[in-house]
């Protein structure tokens, strides 16, 4: 709003300069009669003048190219804003909405359920799960449903990791974001925050956009659906 304020300003001002000019050549002229217009103007215009006619001509060029450049500008800009927002709408339609995504959900369900921490030791023996070539087919099943899961969770994480990265490149509008999965991405890194933590140990640069994004969003204050203390600090190991 400020900024299309400000170009209604630029166009409003060129136009009353042009006006100015237009009036100060012709205000000399208005009390005389057609026949003697023409007598008004020299054979040869004083330097003055000249150089009147010059600066005048130099600045309603000028004001002329600013006011191009400032339209261009902010159409431009207006246009990237609105590319940004439908491309925002398109990921978050083809993936949150999509039949695999919510399969991702609940496999992640299965194994770490919502509002329950995960620390590394938990999704790394997880992901690990094997059943011993005599087990039972329950076994084999369990084990395989733990695997699942532990694959799941980080594909949830890789995902709001993937928004993160749209985010800080530009690519994606955060406003919408924010109001659309704020809750949802903070409740699964706060679950997550000991996995994480862990991965980091090993690898700093292990989620940092996701890391930064949570910690832009999160609130101090929050609390989970049975009212416990919610989207906490990922913890720092050394």
């Amino acid at each position: 709003m400020i900024a299309r304020g400000f170009l209604y300003t630029i166009c409003a001002l060129f136009a009353f300069c042009t006006i100015c000019i237009f009036l100060l050549i012709l205000m000399p002229l208005a009390s005389a009669s057609v026949s003697s217009v023409y007598a008004q103007f020299p054979e040869t215009p004083a330097p003055q003048y000249s150089a009147f006619l010059t600066a005048t001509g130099t600045i309603v060029a000028a004001i002329s190219v600013i006011a191009a450049i400032l339209t261009f500008w902010f159409s431009t800009r207006a246009a990237r804003h609105a590319q940004r927002k439908q491309h925002t709408i398109t990921v978050l339609l083809e993936t949150r909405l999509s039949s695999e995504f919510q399969g991702t959900i609940e496999k992640r369900r299965a194994h770490f359920p919502e509002y329950t921490d995960v620390s590394f030791e938990d999704w790394d023996q997880a992901r690990k799960a094997t059943a011993p070539a005599d087990a039972t087919p329950e076994v084999i099943h369990a084990q395989k449903i733990k695997r699942d899961s532990a694959l799941a969770l980080t594909t949830l994480l890789n995902y709001y990791e993937f928004l993160a990265v749209g985010i800080t490149e530009g690519d994606l509008d955060e406003d919408m974001l924010k109001k659309t999965l704020r809750s949802i991405m903070c409740n699964l890194v706060d679950d997550s925050r000991h996995l994480i933590a862990g991965m980091q140990k090993v690898n700093p640069n292990t989620y940092e956009h996701l890391t930064i994004l949570y910690g832009q969003w999160r609130k101090t204050d929050a609390r989970d659906i049975n009212g416990r203390q919610n989207e906490r600090p990922i913890p720092r190991l050394v």
